[in-house]
């Protein structure tokens, strides 16, 4: 309950490792479902009849929409229920609704099925990041997060990879027929899979023990309206540090719908090819960034940057944006992949806008704060990123010819901004941050006996 006071209970090191684990294997099929539409554009548009914008639709829209709609109700139950059982349920909806996915056939009943993704995926960020963060010290917050986070890099990577080779196998038997559902075709097939993989994974949850909840400062029965005071007082920092990261999350998300079929219609590689390579980039450079924003963001902490955390991508984003026009304007093949791989490098940086939000938020209050980051962060992300660009490639070539052009446009036009945000916010971060920390070292020393 809300109601365990800081310092009765303490994870053990092994159990915070195995829970990091398991929830880093949820992450990952959650992302594996997220981002195999991303290789199946050509198929979908092939076989469906649809435009771009259409399937942007699929792969932003449809999935934001009742992930944001979800997010911030179950961000309220995170914060009240055990978190187990609102993972597991989770996993299993996505699961279901991914393998539905694969029985869809038409648009309406593909974008319904995302519809219920979404839905299911909504549930494990708040309450993955709350267990997190009651389990590791606030020393090893950011690397244990983005240890964890690196479920997305292996879950988008093996979308790539493992979607590529089910296509070119299914496609190679020359078509599949499954026992009571007939003859399917090869994205379907994928979908099937995937969604069959993640019913029994959804376990898992199960093998690890709930941390024992930490709580701010405050006289017994006043947690919820001291942590809620803090939100309403550092809210310069939740409005500059949610805008900066959701305005990150638009032009990274629409980088990772549309870099497959850049490839394929800029050099004319097939699926598999841009599995194959995009997968091995992806991974590659996703572990590095990911670990190393994570360790750097905890090295800067620890020297005293309480605004370690949009300090980091102050600076990284320029140079995204110069890596941005390298991989989709050079039109040259070997300068469009050292791009492509420095993105993928300084890319992943959930795990440091995540760690810095928990960071600078009570304990009792990480779950609906995340609910309302993630609202947005979705919503203008993944919701629009994908859309945007297909709409600013239309309007230049409608032969989809301009995907490279819409993709280097957004980085361009977004960076400023986001470079703004983020100076804005350094010294309401660093308030913040003191802040929490002051309470929760309040909260420890009213716990201890007295004389203690």
């Amino acid at each position: 309950m809300v109601g365990e006071r800081a310092g009765i209970a303490t994870t053990r090191r092994g159990s915070a490792a195995a829970l990091v684990a398991v929830l880093l294997l949820s992450y990952a099929l959650a992302y594996l479902d997220r981002q195999i539409i991303n290789l199946l554009v050509e198929p979908l548009k092939a076989d469906l009849g649809v435009s771009d914008v259409e399937v942007s639709f699929l792969q932003g829209a449809a999935f934001v929409i009742f992930y944001t709609l979800c997010g911030l109700p179950i961000g309220f139950l995170v914060d009240r229920f055990p978190r187990r059982p609102i993972i597991f349920l989770g996993i299993l909806i996505w699961s279901l609704f991914s393998a539905a996915s694969g029985l869809a056939q038409s648009y309406d009943q593909l974008l319904l099925a995302r519809f219920g993704v979404g839905a299911g995926e909504a549930a494990l960020l708040p309450a993955a990041y709350s267990m997190i963060g009651d389990a590791v010290s606030r020393e090893k917050l950011s690397r244990a997060i983005s240890v964890f986070s690196l479920g997305a890099i292996a879950g988008g990577a093996l979308a790539l990879t493992v979607g590529g080779y089910l296509v070119k196998e299914a496609s190679d038997l020359g078509g599949i027929i499954l026992p009571l559902l007939g003859p399917v075709a090869p994205w379907q097939m994928v979908f099937l899979t995937i969604g069959a993989i993640g019913v029994p994974a959804s376990f898992l949850i199960f093998l690890v023990p709930e941390p024992a909840r930490k709580v701010a400062a405050g006289p017994r029965g006043d947690e919820t309206g001291t942590a809620s005071a803090h939100l309403a007082k550092h809210r310069r920092f939740y409005i500059f540090h949610i805008a900066g990261f959701s305005l990150m999350c638009l032009v990274m998300a629409g980088n990772a719908a549309w870099q497959p079929a850049y490839m394929q219609r800029a050099f004319g590689w097939n699926i598999a090819h841009v599995g194959a390579v995009l997968g091995a980039i992806h991974m590659a450079g996703g572990i590095a960034g990911m670990l190393g924003g994570g360790f750097l963001a905890d090295y800067l902490q620890s020297r005293g940057y309480r605004d370690a955390h949009m300090r980091l991508y102050l600076f990284a984003m320029p140079v995204m944006a110069v890596a941005a026009v390298a991989a989709f304007s050079s039109g040259v093949l070997p300068v469009a992949l050292v791009g492509l791989s420095i993105l993928s490098v300084a890319g992943p940086f959930i795990a440091v806008a995540a760690s810095g939000l928990a960071l600078a938020t009570p304990a009792n209050r990480r779950g609906i704060a995340t609910g309302i980051f993630l609202f947005s962060y979705n919503l203008l992300g993944f919701g629009a990123g994908p859309t945007l660009v297909a709409w600013i490639s239309t309007h230049i070539a409608a032969d989809g010819s301009a995907i490279g052009t819409a993709l280097t446009l957004t980085f361009l036009g977004a960076t400023p901004i986001i470079v703004l945000l983020f100076l804005l916010g350094l010294a309401p971060m660093r308030r913040a941050v003191e802040a929490t920390e002051a309470a929760e070292a309040a909260a420890q020393a009213s716990a201890r006996p007295f004389g203690a």
